[in-house]
């Protein structure tokens, strides 16, 4: 069963990996003309690539701890799921658990990204891209690693 629970993490972390980047590619070339202020910008996707790159991050820490044992899963607090993270990877004398600091770090950014009132800035919005990149790459090589069951080669087909 933990090993069907996380394919699904994982699938679902590299679906919201592979829109993040069709979001980040798509800001590089296309510019959005806002008429009444006759204004051009071109960052209008990279908003929702950080979105879905800490939404990918999330997935994947869900992931990692549900293969290793886990199972209080919560949508409501990002921060507990980091200190839940770094707890299951102290339980198996992991030192090297800088990823978890920078998982810590894009869920902080989750309500202001996704709820905030006004526009975050183009450089964190970068920051959180490239953070979620630098984060899969971390978990990916701890899952396999630890020989966490049905962590591998997970398509993001059905």
């Amino acid at each position: 069963m933990s090993a069907i629970a996380v394919q699904h993490f994982l699938r679902r972390a590299k679906d919201f990996e592979y829109s993040m980047k069709l979001c980040n590619d798509a800001n590089r070339v296309a510019e959005v003309e806002f008429p009444a202020a006759g204004k051009f910008r071109s960052n209008e996707t990279l908003q929702s690539a950080a979105l879905l790159a800490i939404h990918a991050a999330i997935s994947y820490a869900d992931a990692l701890r549900t293969g290793l044992g886990d199972a209080e899963l919560s949508a409501d607090n990002h921060q507990e799921a980091a200190k839940r993270l770094k707890q299951v990877l102290v339980d198996r004398n992991v030192e090297d658990a800088k990823g978890v600091q920078r998982f810590s770090d894009l869920v902080s950014k989750k309500s202001a990204v996704a709820y905030g009132k006004g526009r975050t800035s183009e450089s964190d919005l970068k920051w959180i891209v490239e953070g979620s990149q630098r984060f899969s790459v971390w978990i990916n090589q701890m899952g396999k690693r630890l020989n966490v069951e049905g962590w591998g080669n997970v398509g993001t087909e059905e």
